[in-house]
């Protein structure tokens, strides 16, 4: 889990502090390797310092903390907050992202790893 448990996040949703290895990129030829800050039923906040602009489409494959199972989907990204005149300074360098084609499964387990661990989603 992160350290981050004060920090306010963007959305509407109830979001989990969640620190998961997350591999993501532009296309499926350029994958890099990251961390999520949090989580929720819609997306995630991304660290990384990648040059990501708002809308840009991009894959994300993570699994979720204490399961085997890999949640694989396109994301879009909703906002930037960059290391040059970051949008949040309280926040690392990183992208929110909203997941775009989530399999109901791989929501359905998202949901359940949220609920779990107290979080109520909104949907």
């Amino acid at each position: 889990m992160s350290n981050y448990s004060d920090i306010p996040t963007e959305g509407n949703d109830n979001r989990l502090k969640s620190e998961m290895r997350v591999y993501y990129g532009p296309t499926q030829q350029t994958v890099l390797s990251g961390f999520s800050l949090d989580l929720s039923t819609g997306g995630l906040y991304l660290k990384t310092e990648y040059n990501f602009k708002v809308d840009e489409n991009l894959m994300l494959i993570f699994s979720l903390p204490e399961q085997e199972k890999t949640i694989s989907c396109k994301a879009r990204v909703a906002w930037v907050n960059a290391k040059e005149n970051p949008r949040k300074p309280e926040l690392p360098p990183g992208v929110g992202v909203q997941f775009v084609d989530l399999t109901l499964d791989a929501a359905k387990s998202i949901r359940r790893f949220l609920e779990y661990n107290k979080v109520e989603p909104k949907w």
